[in-house]
């Protein structure tokens, strides 16, 4: 199994929405662990206390929502 390892940051807004950011693709759990600490910790807004970094695992050539998916219509 290859994987890679996707480095996300989650701004929680007040209004219970969440703004998320795809910040790199990484070789390596420790290499996006790194560029974290290195990196994004001191930028404005990453280092805000109402966000956090996400790190996630993604098999290479293997499918996702392969079940497809319902929208849920809210008022």
């Amino acid at each position: 199994m290859k994987s890679v390892f996707m480095l996300y940051h989650t701004h929680h807004l007040p209004d219970g929405e969440d703004d998320d950011k795809l910040l790199g693709v990484y070789s390596t759990r420790e290499l996006a662990e790194k560029k974290i600490n290195e990196k994004y910790r001191t930028l404005p807004g990453f280092n805000a206390p109402d966000g956090e970094f996400i790190i996630s695992e993604c098999e290479i050539d293997r499918d996702s929502w392969t079940e497809g998916f319902i929208t849920q219509k809210t008022d």
